[in-house]
Parts: C-alpha cells; structure tokens; sequence
C-alpha cells in the first residue's frame, strides 16, 4: 500500500524538475544578458571618454604647432578613432557624414579657473541606437513592459576642456 502510494507520489513529480530548470535558466539568462549589456554600454561610455580626452589633446597640440585649424583636426581625429574602435566602429561612416552617429561638438569657453584666459570644450557626442546589444536590450525590456524608455540611454556624451594658448 505504501509503495503504491509513493509511486503515484513519484509519476506525479515527473517533468518538474524541467520545468523549474526552464523557468530559472530563463531568469539566469536573462540578467546574465542584462549584465553583458549594461557592461557593454559602460565600456562604450569610457571609449567615448576617451576619444574626447585625446581628441582635445590634439587640438592643443595643433594650436601650438600653430595650426588654425586645430579645432577641425581634433574632430577628424575624435571620428578617425571612433572610426577604428570595435565597439563605435559601426557608428562611425567617414564617406557619409550624413550617417554618423558620433559628434564632436567643439566650443570656445572662458576657463573655470581664470576668466581671462581662452578654453577649447570639446563634447563628443555618441547615438547608442545602432549598437547591437543596445537593440536587443530593448526588445527584451518590450517582453516585460511596454514603456522601456529609460531603461537604456540614447546617447553618451563626454566633455573635456583644454586652455588654448596664444603662441
């Protein structure tokens, strides 16, 4: 009589260990993904720093080279890098500049530190949108609410500010 009841007990709790393993795998791999992407996103966020650090370093070169051109050579070389980096690569079409989505924004500010003096702020600007794990977080986040604004940035952006100097 006991056997007969713990074998029903038995067929009973067949498949259930399956289906728990599908529910959480499910769940596993779902953050695992979340965690690669946002990963991803932060490490596009430090190239993109980066670029606008060595970009303005350029123009302040090329200003004391004596260039008047500095501010259009920091820019060529802030789009050259996107351009070569694995990550932006895809972002970046030097032949149309129609589709690009990195932008170097350059503005003459006073410095912070003396008003007096002259500082080059150089702001790069990065549209996430065509990046692939950007795109598949977001159909992720449209499986669980229909509202995933916020949920991944559109741009990320980087300033740095250089003192240009008068030769």
């Amino acid at each position: 009589m006991r056997n007969a009841a713990l074998s029903k007990t038995q067929k009973n709790q067949q498949g259930v260990a399956a289906i728990e393993f599908a529910l959480v795998i499910t769940l596993l791999l779902t953050v695992c993904f979340a965690i690669v992407s946002f990963g991803m996103l932060m490490w596009a966020q430090q190239k993109v720093s980066h670029i606008a650090g060595d970009s303005a370093r350029v123009a302040l070169q090329q200003s004391i080279q004596g260039n008047t051109g500095f501010v259009d050579a920091a820019c060529t070389h802030a789009k050259t890098m996107a351009a070569a980096d694995f990550i932006l690569g895809g972002l970046v079409d030097l032949n149309d500049p129609s589709k690009n989505k990195v932008d170097c924004l350059p503005d003459f500010v006073s410095c912070a530190w003396d008003a007096t003096q002259s500082c080059l702020s150089l702001t790069m600007t990065v549209t996430v949108d065509g990046l692939p794990l950007v795109n598949m977080v977001q159909a992720v986040g449209n499986i669980f609410s229909n509202n995933t604004d916020g949920w991944v940035p559109e741009k990320l952006s980087a300033t740095s500010v250089v003192k240009i100097t008068e030769l």
